[in-house]
């Protein structure tokens, strides 16, 4: 029994120092879980720690986070579900839920992309455009919006077609050929007005209602200094446009044009506003109508109407290049004879088939500040350079050199100015000239004469 050995037994010779024994050590280490030793009576140092201990707290630490974070998931689902229902059951992605006005998500941050939010104390959902573009006021009568306009004015513009004989040189011949333009009618018994240049050489002439009705029409009369010429077709009852005041117009006003573009594209609408007035052209001895409507190849002839639905301008001609040495075009200028300037000469046309401009018989030139020093002529007004023999002015006394300031009370001052004057006239009236003959003022009395 002495013999046997005892794990628990302290040898001081085999515990020198702080070192344990080996194989003892081993030996002790081979049954770890035996625990039939009294340790109440052990003298000896501690056993070694078990280090089971810290492997069991960290696997408490690792279910914890393990259980948290899964609950953290199932929560997280059921929200997402609770806050998704309905996009889950019934999807529907052309309708997107936003805010209210002026509310953002906490979670959101605005992006450049964002389109703002309108104001309540900006928005006018009755807003128009024209509202904006408004004529002068007219006693009686009631501004339009642009499809009424179109409404009202629209049956009665017409699509005009033109067959006239080109003469191609002796290779070609004459070559038969069809001119497109445009019109509109001005009573119900068939007058129709247009441009000369769109019936100039007629052989024939069809017309195109906006209801598809088609006459053929005769040509009544046509002046080519001003562009205009009326047509008649045999019917009745048709719808009619009236002409408006064009002396009202205001630089910046609405306007409407309707016409027969390119010929192929009947009743087209085109709207802008009046760009200018009193617009000299080489082209024309009348002032025109400056406007942004658009107007293209076949538009001539049509109607130029304001916001009271009425045909105050002609649409004439359009500028195409800056000038004959360049290619580069010009967009938005088109211009229309204003219709208090076509109202006289429509009216003797249908009258008489023709129209005489009145005629003074003298050559002017508007007064130049530097040319009336130098000369000691009176300025401002229109000199005259030559006086035509046996012409009204001949008649009346009027000498080359005589500068005209007035006529019937009215200033004139260039040369526009006394034409535009003159035009307001016939032939056969007579009006009272007020010039000056170097420092001598008089009054002349001068009777137009026509331009035959």
């Amino acid at each position: 029994m002495n013999n046997e050995y005892n794990p628990h037994q302290y040898d001081p010779e085999s515990q020198s120092g702080n070192s344990y024994n080996h194989q003892d050590h081993h030996t002790y280490n081979e049954n770890p879980y035996d625990t039939r030793g009294d340790y109440s009576n052990y003298e000896g140092p501690p056993p070694p720690r078990k280090r089971g201990g810290g492997s069991v707290a960290l696997g408490v630490i690792i279910v914890g986070l393990v259980a948290v974070l899964l609950f953290t998931s199932i929560a997280g689902v059921i929200l997402f579900l609770y806050k998704g229902y309905d996009r889950l059951v019934e999807p529907s992605p052309e309708i997107v839920e936003t805010l209210p006005p002026n509310k953002t998500s906490p979670t959101d941050s605005p992006s450049p992309s964002d389109e703002p939010t309108p104001s309540e104390n900006v928005v006018d959902p009755r807003f128009h455009l024209e509202d904006f573009a408004r004529p002068a006021p007219q006693e009686g009568k009631e501004l339009l919006s642009i499809p009424e306009i179109v409404e009202k004015a629209k049956p009665a513009v017409v699509a005009i077609y033109t067959n006239v004989v080109i003469d191609r040189g002796a290779y070609f011949g004459l070559v038969e050929s069809t001119v497109a333009g445009s019109g509109f009618i001005i009573t119900e018994n068939g007058y129709i007005v247009t441009n000369a240049h769109v019936i100039e050489d007629a052989r024939s002439v069809v017309v195109y209602l906006e209801d598809e009705r088609t006459y053929d029409a005769t040509v009544v009369g046509a002046d080519s200094y001003a562009d205009v010429a009326v047509l008649k077709v045999d019917a009745e009852d048709l719808p009619t446009v009236p002409l408006g005041d064009s002396d009202q117009l205001l630089v910046g006003e609405l306007a409407i044009a309707i016409g027969n573009p390119t010929g192929k594209l009947r009743g087209t609408v085109t709207s802008g506003i009046v760009s200018a007035l009193d617009r000299d052209m080489p082209e024309s001895p009348i002032p025109l109508i400056q406007t942004d409507a658009a107007l293209n190849s076949g538009n001539s002839g049509g109607a130029l109407l304001n916001a009271y639905g009425e045909v105050i301008g002609i649409n004439q001609l359009k500028i195409v290049y800056a000038d004959s040495g360049r290619d580069e075009p010009i967009q938005g200028i088109s211009f229309a004879i204003p219709s208090n300037a076509a109202k006289t000469i429509i009216e003797s046309l249908i009258r008489t088939g023709k129209h005489e401009w009145p005629m003074m018989g003298i050559t002017v030139s508007t007064v130049q500040k530097e040319l009336a020093e130098q000369r000691n002529f009176h300025y401002p007004g229109v000199v005259i350079a030559s006086v035509e023999r046996y012409g009204p002015g001949s008649k009346a006394g009027l000498r080359a050199g005589d500068v005209i300031t007035k006529i019937d009370g009215k200033d004139v001052t260039t040369v526009r100015e006394l034409s535009d004057a003159k035009n307001q006239y016939k032939v056969g009236d007579t009006v009272t000239l007020e010039v000056y003959r170097g420092e001598r003022v008089m009054e002349v009395s001068l009777t137009f004469d026509s331009t035959e």
